[in-house]
């Protein structure tokens, strides 16, 4: 048995965290596919299928809004912040106020974020941001824009950038950066994430659906710097009685 899941950058981590121990308890294997909020979201309005979808709560509800969502079958994960990080290691730069983050940002050997012709949440503030601070052509000689956010982080981790913009789940679970903390005021963002189920999915997803609701998942969920403690489910009890092993297609 397989389950696939489309999920944005924010939760990756998460997945990579919960897919061996969900697999050992299910026996079902995950086949994750992985990419930015806006990309997955085009994809599935393009007729592309899956089984659980964790993705921002705006692009599930375009996609619930053509009929594509299983009927209450949300999962509120929480929400993430719009974050920078540095390599593991060196120091933390003040980005506490609107003009230390300008100066750090000016002071940067090199700032990279993702592309938000790709629909990357993070880049697309981003990139608002920096025009707002009206820095964006002072630093476009050292700004490197990569296609996907944990790319961003793992440039970071790598050493070939010093500043990673992205989200916060992003860096917090990443072993080789470290978080230096949000965008401060009036530049903060946060972006609520949900999983959900794809209408004609499997009954397996419930099972995913379940197990990110369990001690485990909501620990993963922590970890990675969601507000899992106030994860809420909103699926009918229908769906929990759907017998697992059998291949039930959720038609609603």
């Amino acid at each position: 048995m397989r389950l696939k899941i489309y999920a944005a950058g924010a939760t990756k981590e998460v997945v990579i965290r919960l897919a061996p121990e969900f697999t050992r308890v299910t026996g079902i294997r995950v086949d994750p596919v992985y990419d930015t909020v806006g990309a997955l979201r085009d994809r599935l309005l393009q007729g592309e299928k899956s089984d659980v979808l964790m993705l921002s709560n705006a692009a599930l509800d375009t996609l619930q809004g053509k009929n594509l969502i299983a009927v209450d079958s949300r999962l509120n994960l929480g929400s993430v912040a719009i974050a920078l990080a540095v390599q593991k290691g060196a120091s933390i730069p003040d980005i506490s106020t609107p003009e230390a983050l300008k100066k750090t940002l000016l002071g940067a050997k090199s700032v990279s974020y993702a592309d938000p012709a790709r629909g990357a949440t993070a880049g697309t503030h981003f990139a608002k941001v920096l025009d707002q601070l009206g820095i964006r052509d002072r630093i476009a000689d050292r700004t490197t824009i990569i296609p996907f956010g944990v790319e961003v982080i793992q440039a970071v981790a790598d050493g070939h950038v010093e500043l990673g913009v992205s989200q916060s789940s992003e860096i917090s679970l990443h072993p080789g950066v470290s978080l230096v903390g949000p965008l401060p005021e009036p530049f903060a963002l946060t972006t609520p994430y949900a999983a959900a189920i794809l209408k004609g999915a499997s009954g397996n997803a419930i099972d995913f659906i379940d197990f990110l609701k369990s001690n485990v998942g909501v620990a993963a969920l922590m970890e990675a710097g969601f507000n899992a403690g106030k994860i809420s489910l909103t699926y009918k009890t229908a769906f929990l009685t759907i017998d697992p092993p059998k291949q039930k297609v959720i038609t609603r």
